[in-house]
């Protein structure tokens, strides 16, 4: 992965299959959904991250948000395994929540995780807190995305949320079997 940072890894707006001509090496692949401002980004260690929230709205007080992060020295690493470790987290900080993982695979060559991971009232801020992550093992850095809501969970979030994470990939233009031109979403108007 290039240490060019986070800006290299996220396309704003919607992204097409002629972006992909830009990149180089292994390449997260992740549309922001228009609405949604850079709230925080930086590094700390070997770990690169951006937290995006709703025009109007703070990383300290929001309604939804979305995180990305880069774990550059996780390499090949369990997306599942990962996930089990932020589940114990999570269950010991917010009495009654609930954590599930929803699917596992390979896309694009690349095996991921999606968890499901809630909390009816959590303690810091007293409102519900509700999450979905997609977890990508790459051959240079474990990538998590991650869609929170500070509202109750409603059917009607899983889908728009389900299908947004559905458009998150990785890429590498280093190898065949994983190309760039074929991890880049369809246009979409799904992203909640």
């Amino acid at each position: 992965m290039a240490a060019a940072g986070l800006v290299a890894l996220v396309a704003f707006g919607a992204p097409s299959a002629a972006s992909a001509a830009g990149l180089q090496d292994e390449n997260l692949i992740i549309e922001i959904p228009k609405g949604f401002i850079v709230g925080k980004q930086g590094e700390n260690g070997p770990m690169i991250g951006a937290e995006y929230i709703p025009q109007g709205e703070t990383v300290l007080s929001w309604t939804r948000m979305i995180t990305v992060q880069v774990f550059r020295n996780i390499k090949n690493g369990d997306p599942n395994g990962f996930a089990e470790g932020v589940k114990k987290g999570w269950l010991s900080a917010c009495p009654g929540s609930e954590v599930i993982k929803i699917k596992d695979g390979v896309e694009n060559g690349y095996p991921f995780a999606v968890w499901q991971f809630t909390c009816p009232n959590n303690p810091q801020t007293s409102k519900p807190e509700n999450m979905y992550t997609k977890l990508i093992s790459g051959t240079d850095a474990l990538y998590s995305v991650q869609y929170a809501y500070r509202l109750p969970l409603t059917k009607e979030m899983i889908l728009p949320t389900m299908t947004y994470l559905g458009n998150v990939k990785v890429c590498d233009t280093r190898l065949a079997d994983r190309p760039c031109a074929a991890a880049f979403p369809q246009p979409s108007t799904a992203a909640p």
